[in-house]
């Protein structure tokens, strides 16, 4: 067998394929005598790379760490909302707690509140006649603290 007779066999088959609709010829009666030679129909096929075993195995193992964090992430979150709720809950109870103090003591505070206690309690009541004034001698008040000084033991 020569190579020319192989050129030339195959230059007819090319000629005879591009005239020739050969989707449904076979590889076998395209190969025919001639070993080493296959004809592929239609475009070439990507191959899959095949999963293993492995990466599988890590591919569920990072899903299932991820869930966990996303899960406890919500429970974390849901938590810090209720505390927070309740937070405010008290700080309310708080707040109206100060406004009813803050009433009580402007109630208490009242002059006509504050003059009837010292009335009923104490005794003392508003004076009838106007104050005076009183002046002292400053040589007087020198000689009553001699005075008192020496009657100290």
């Amino acid at each position: 067998m020569s190579n020319e007779y192989n050129n030339d066999s195959l230059v007819q088959e090319y000629i005879r394929r591009a005239k020739h609709n050969t989707a449904d010829i076979s590889a076998e009666q395209v190969q025919g005598n001639r070993p080493g030679y296959a004809y592929r129909y239609g475009p070439k096929q990507p191959r899959r790379k095949k999963l293993s075993t492995f990466n599988i195995i890590i591919f569920l193992f990072g899903f299932a760490v991820a869930l966990v964090l996303y899960i406890s992430n919500i429970i974390a979150v849901n938590g810090l909302v209720r505390d927070i709720n309740q937070l405010e809950r008290e700080y309310k109870q708080v707040r109206n707690a100060n406004e009813i103090l803050r009433a009580e003591l402007n109630n208490r505070t009242r002059l006509e509140q504050i003059s009837s206690i010292a009335n009923e309690r104490l005794g003392l009541s508003n004076p009838v006649e106007p104050p005076r004034w009183i002046s002292i001698d400053g040589g007087e008040v020198k000689k009553l603290q001699r005075e008192l000084d020496r009657h100290r033991p």
